[in-house]
Formats: structure tokens, C-alpha cells, sequence
């Protein structure tokens, strides 16, 4: 009987030992899978000296209920940047890649408030020194862990701009412990991401727009003083830096926006301080944006002196020399008359100068309040105005050759010409010669320009009229100053040839503008053209508005140019600097895609971009790279050092 006990103990020892060994087989077969799914997560990153990544661990579903708390650490090297959400006018957002992991229902990558860092005009967001973005992970299955690869993809920038890559391996959050350094961390910057305001912080007051300038007012609750104010609009776009004053118990917030005709639907605010920032959003479908009545009237001198400059400059542009061939004729003949009719005569050239600048302004006020958008130089787009034109100049020729004279009654010719009192022909004068400088931008008129149109009724009429002003200059001084008429040397043979070279110039005149009626009548929808030196990347803008912007946040960089056939500037700048050799080897040696747009034809689409960009006029062009995401617009006259500067800005 002892033995039978003996041997009952013995097979239960060996049982218990078979039991013991199979438990730490499997737990063997499982240490190894979990071993396994780590290695097939092996990642490898690259190595970068100016910043540092790392994956911090707040909590898990465990502590939290239904979701992970990471942070995701960025260390970064005196003088380097990493971007907001919201970059600003350049730059790349960080973003979370996490199409590769397993048991991953959202990820949520959360931005601490920023700081504005500001070069030149240019405005961006991020941050400097230290950064930890909270990262929230919702799993789908809480009672399994998370795996797979979490990649973070950004824009690190300095002098230069760096994208980054660098990836993160889930499955070894499951053997890290909770720490509470990281998690204090993590909080940290969580706390100061904007909150969603109340009343009982920043409640608003009122709001009005004052063509430029937009007015808005705030109650003001806030513990901390506020000391910077981001501005967006519902697409994203941010406003200039704002002014704002703490009066009291009031916060008064006023901002410029570029385009006066713009609606203004959404704005987006976000206050920044030392401690809590907040933001607020504002709808003006529900009225809270009131558009005033008031007429912004203060101009400024700066813009009244920019718009008689470039008025003056007009008289030199290719655009109008045409034109003041005729005014030298004019002057020439002018010695046989009478003081008190050559008076009359300039001061009608005047008059025909200033009252198709204020037609002008008329008509733009009025394609304005149809809600339409307007340019500079459009109506050579329409083939009635073009035709118009085209026989305007070839009769201008024809009188200058003396032709009418063999054919039409003296009393009309006496009516129509410079000679005597017949004045109708000094007022058209004035007028084709302001028609014919409408397609140039010369220097400063895009800058008066793009400011008039895209003001009030004030900011249109005043802008052009002293525009109109600044190119009937010469006259006026000729008016006032009638003795400088004797540098003129006397009539005689010279004349008769200058008449006949003048007609020949006008005759050049009428058959340029003939073959921009042609182009107009033959040309197809305006496909982005590419010179094959540059890199063949076609943009059709009807399908796609923002393709350049695209281009640049795929690392590229890019150069867009707008011309026509009518605008001679456009002209000037492709045959002496966009052609030139120098500048197609820097397009080269750079890898800059070139997109060009025709806006010879009528195209809603391109009138809309340059109206957005604030220009109405052209020569345009801009130049988009990575670190220049909404583009940086060139000076509307080109020079190889211009375009090599703005490309150097890009990198």
C-alpha cells in the first residue's frame, strides 16, 4: 500500500512538471511572436544634425479608456524652425502618415500655439528650440495592441528648407511603461493648445469693414494679456499682422485686407498668449460681419504719387510711342499758330487725356458692382475694341501720308485735322493715346493699379484720374511753359520725312494690333505653353486653380508667367531676360518647371487668379517653391539679377 501511495504522488509530480513545461511553451511561442512582429517593424531613419525625433508615451487605453496619449518630440538646432498647421506664406505642415499599422482606428496629430517669425514680407508659423505635438490614437479593438509603422512627414527650415521623414514603430509602446516625466510633458504643450472660446473669455461685440480695413471689437475676459493674433479666413488664407489695442475691458482688433471686393464669410482668429491661447470663429452668414457704408477715402500720398509717376512713365513705354509721334507733329505745327490757339489745342489734348481715364474709371465701377472682376488692358481682348483700334491708327497713318487730302471735302479735313480751330482731332489725340497705354504696366502702375482696382468708388475714380494726370504731364508743361516749343527746330523738309516716318511707325501700329485680333479670333483655351529648355509640365488652369502651389509642395519649384500678345511689356520681358541664355541655364541648373498662361483671350479663370493675387494687369510673374507654397509675385519689369534674386529667395 505504501508503494501504491508512493506511485499515486509520483504521477502527480509528473503531471504537475508536463503541465509547467507546456505553460512555458507557449508563453515561449508567444514571446517569440511578439519578437517576430518587432523585427518585421524594423525601420530605419535617417540622421539629421539639426533635429532630433522621438516617441513619448502619456497613456494607454488602460489608464484612458478608449485611447493612446503620445507625444511626438521635436528637438531642434538654434536657428531652425518646424512649421503650424497653418505655415503661412511658405512652408509644409507636419503631417502623420499611418496608412501602415494595424488595430488603428484615428490618429489626431494636435498643434501647441506657435509663434510668428517674420522675413522681410514674408509671414510663417512654428516653432523653435522644443516642440512636443500630442498625439491621439484611437485603436479599434481596446482590447489589442496597436503595431505598425507611424510616419511623420514635415518641412524643417533655416536659411534653407529640409524635408524630413521619420518613422516610428508602434508595437514597442506596448513594452514601454507609463512615465510620468513624459506624460507631464505630453500635458504640457497639450495645455497650450487654442481652446475653443466662450463668452465667458472673448465674447464678440461687433464687427465692420471699411473697404480695406476690417474693424472688429471683443469683450474681454481674458487673465493674460494677448500678444498676437493670427487671422485666417475660411480658406486658410492669413491676413497681414493685425493691430489690436486692450482698451479696458475691450479688445479692438483691426486688419488690411489686399482685395476691398473681396466677401468676407468666415474668419478665424486665434489669440496668443503666454499662458492659454483661444479661438474664435466669426460667420458673417449669420450678419455678424457688417459691411459699412462708409467710403474709405484715406488714400494716402504715397499711392497718389506712385499713380502720377507711373502715369508720367506711360509716355515711355513702347505702348504709347506710337502715339506721342503724333504729339510731336502737333508740337511742330503748333509754331504757326496763334498763342491763344495753341493753348486751346493742348488744353484739349488734356481734356481727351482725362476724360478717357475718368470713362475708364467709370466702367471699371461698374463691371465692379456687377460683381464681376476687371483688369488692366482687357478691352484689347475684345475683337470690336481691337478692330476699332486697328482702323483708328490705319487712318492716322493715312493722314500723316497725306492721303484724305485727295479724297475728302476741305471743310472735313479743316474739321478733323490739327490745323486752325479744327479741335476734334487734339481731343481723339488724348483719348488713342490713353486707349494705347492701357495694355502696359509700365513701373509703379501696377502698384496704383492693383491699389485702385481693388478699392471703392473714391479709391478707383482718384488713382486714375491722377494717372491721368501724371501722362498728360509733357502737355501741361507746354501749356504752362510755351517757350520751350522754340527747341523745335522750324518747319521744313525734316518734317515732311518725320511725318512720313511717323506714318510708317503708326502703319506698324495697325498691323501689330491686326495680329493680336487674329491670335484672338484662332486661339484655343490658354494650356500653360512650355519652352522646351524648361522642364515640360503643362498647366491647365480650368482644371486645376492651384497647380502651381501643388507643384511646390511636391519639392518642386516653379515659375509662372501670364503674357498676351497686347501687352508689350511681356514682350520686352521674354526677348531681353526670360529668352536670355543666362536665364534659361539658371532655370536649368535649378530644375524650375516654367508655366506659361495666354491671356491674349478672354479667360474667367486667369482673371480670377490675378485677381486673388491682388494684380489686374500684366506682365505677371511668380515663383513657387517649397518654402514659398502661396508663391512670390516678381516686379512687373524683369531684369536677369531680378530673376535670380527671387530664385535664390526660393531655396
Amino acid at each position: 500500500m505504501h508503494n501504491h501511495v508512493v506511485t499515486n504522488k509520483f504521477y502527480k509530480i509528473i503531471i504537475f512538471f508536463i503541465c509547467l513545461f507546456l505553460a512555458n511553451l507557449i508563453e515561449l511561442k508567444n514571446s517569440y511572436a511578439k519578437q517576430t512582429t518587432i523585427s518585421k517593424n524594423y525601420i530605419s531613419n535617417e540622421v539629421y544634425d539639426f533635429v532630433k525625433f522621438d516617441l513619448l508615451l502619456g497613456y494607454t487605453p488602460e489608464n484612458n479608456g478608449d485611447q493612446y496619449l503620445l507625444g511626438l518630440e521635436v528637438k531642434l538646432k538654434p536657428n531652425w524652425k518646424i512649421y503650424w498647421k497653418n505655415p503661412g506664406d511658405a512652408g509644409l505642415p507636419p503631417k502623420i502618415i499611418w496608412e501602415n499599422t494595424e488595430n488603428v482606428s484615428t490618429v489626431n496629430l494636435l498643434f501647441p500655439a506657435p509663434k510668428r517669425f517674420s522675413f522681410y514680407d514674408i509671414e510663417t508659423f512654428g516653432y523653435e528650440s522644443e516642440v512636443v505635438f500630442p498625439l491621439e490614437i484611437k485603436p479599434i479593438n481596446n482590447k489589442k495592441n496597436i503595431n505598425g509603422i507611424l510616419e511623420l512627414d514635415a518641412q524643417v527650415c533655416s536659411q534653407i528648407c529640409v524635408p524630413v521623414k521619420y518613422k516610428f514603430d508602434l508595437s514597442k509602446i506596448n513594452y514601454l511603461f507609463q512615465d510620468k516625466k513624459s506624460l507631464t510633458k505630453i500635458i504640457k504643450y497639450k495645455d497650450k493648445i487654442p481652446q475653443k472660446t466662450t463668452n465667458e473669455k472673448l465674447k464678440y461685440i461687433s464687427g465692420k469693414i471699411d473697404g480695406n480695413l476690417i474693424k472688429l471689437k471683443f469683450k474681454n475676459y481674458l487673465k493674460d494679456n494677448v500678444n498676437d493674433i493670427i487671422v485666417e479666413d475660411g480658406k486658410g488664407f492669413i491676413y497681414p499682422k493685425s493691430n489690436f489695442i486692450e482698451d479696458n475691458e475691450y479688445l479692438n482688433i483691426d486688419f488690411v485686407k489686399d482685395n476691398a471686393a473681396e466677401t468676407i464669410d468666415f474668419l478665424n482668429l486665434t489669440f496668443l498668449t503666454n499662458n492659454i491661447s483661444y479661438e474664435i470663429s466669426i460667420d458673417n452668414h449669420n450678419k455678424k460681419l457688417v459691411q459699412t457704408s462708409k467710403i474709405n477715402t484715406n488714400l494716402g500720398i504715397k499711392i497718389i504719387i506712385i499713380a502720377f509717376v507711373g502715369g508720367f512713365i506711360l509716355n515711355f513705354m513702347p505702348c504709347v510711342l506710337p502715339v506721342l509721334s503724333l504729339k510731336m507733329i502737333q508740337l511742330v505745327g503748333f509754331r504757326a499758330e496763334s498763342r491763344e490757339i495753341y493753348r486751346k489745342k493742348i488744353i484739349l489734348n488734356i481734356l481727351g487725356i482725362m476724360t478717357t481715364f475718368l470713362l475708364l474709371s467709370f466702367l471699371t465701377f461698374l463691371v465692379k458692382a456687377t460683381g464681376n472682376y476687371v483688369g488692366w488692358g482687357i478691352q484689347f481682348q475684345s475683337p470690336y475694341f481691337l478692330t476699332f483700334m486697328i482702323l483708328l491708327t490705319f487712318m492716322f497713318a493715312l493722314n500723316l501720308f497725306g492721303v484724305f487730302h485727295y479724297f475728302l471735302p476741305s471743310k472735313f479735313l479743316t474739321f478733323l485735322s490739327y490745323k486752325q480751330e479744327g479741335y476734334l482731332g487734339d481731343f481723339i489725340t488724348g483719348m488713342f493715346l490713353t486707349l494705347l497705354a492701357t495694355p502696359c504696366t509700365a513701373p509703379l502702375v501696377g502698384t496704383a493699379i492693383g491699389f485702385a482696382l481693388s478699392g471703392g468708388f473714391i479709391d478707383i475714380f482718384s488713382i486714375l484720374l491722377f494717372m491721368g494726370f501724371g501722362l498728360s504731364l509733357p502737355l501741361t508743361i507746354l501749356l504752362f511753359f510755351p517757350s520751350i516749343i522754340k527747341l523745335i527746330p522750324k518747319p521744313g523738309n525734316w518734317l515732311i520725312v518725320f511725318k512720313k516716318l511717323m506714318g510708317v511707325s503708326l502703319l506698324v501700329t495697325s498691323l501689330w494690333l491686326t495680329s493680336i485680333l487674329l491670335s484672338l479670333l484662332n486661339l484655343k483655351n490658354p494650356i500653360s505653353k512650355v519652352d522646351n529648355n524648361f522642364s515640360e509640365t503643362r498647366w491647365n488652369i480650368e482644371q486645376n486653380f492651384i497647380f502651381p502651389s501643388q507643384l511646390a509642395q511636391e519639392g518642386n519649384t516653379v515659375f509662372v508667367d501670364i503674357t498676351a500678345d497686347w501687352c508689350i511689356t511681356c514682350k520686352v520681358n521674354k526677348k531681353f531676360v526670360l529668352d536670355n541664355p543666362e536665364v534659361t541655364e539658371l532655370f536649368k541648373k535649378n530644375n524650375i518647371i516654367f508655366l506659361q498662361l495666354d491671356w491674349t483671350k478672354p479667360n474667367d479663370k486667369i482673371k480670377e487668379f490675378l485677381a486673388q493675387k491682388g494684380r489686374y494687369g500684366l506682365p505677371y510673374n511668380e515663383i513657387y517653391s517649397p518654402s514659398l507654397i502661396n508663391g512670390k509675385i516678381l516686379p512687373e519689369l524683369l531684369t536677369t539679377e531680378i530673376v535670380r534674386e527671387y530664385i535664390n529667395l526660393s531655396k
